[in-house]
């Protein structure tokens, strides 16, 4: 899981998304994305999963409804990481949606 990297939206402290994020630390992924509409509670939960293991966090501070939004995201992330994407989560209204993309 060193080279995977795990891409969640509404990742806010004190959300589903940030508690997913914290699992991930956990369960030994190593790169985590970190995506909502505040950078101050997207940082507590970078923070909170360093506290729990030796990850990567790359925090971007999107609102993904406004037009555009999500191909910044997505080229953001492509630049910094190419295009190997283990999973994406996405939380959104208290719905939860899982998308996988895996080409290891």
């Amino acid at each position: 899981m060193e080279d995977k990297v795990c891409v969640v939206t509404g990742a806010s402290e004190g959300s589903m998304g940030a508690g997913i994020c914290k699992e991930l630390a956990a369960a030994g992924f190593k790169k985590i994305v970190l995506i909502s509409r505040t950078k101050s509670r997207l940082e507590a939960t970078a923070e909170a999963c360093k506290k729990i293991a030796a990850v990567e966090t790359f925090v971007l501070p999107k609102d993904l409804a406004a037009p555009g939004t999500s191909a910044e995201a997505v080229k953001e992330i492509i630049d910094k990481y190419g295009s190997e994407y283990h999973a994406c989560f996405s939380f959104s209204e208290a719905k939860f949606h899982q998308v996988w993309f895996s080409r290891a």
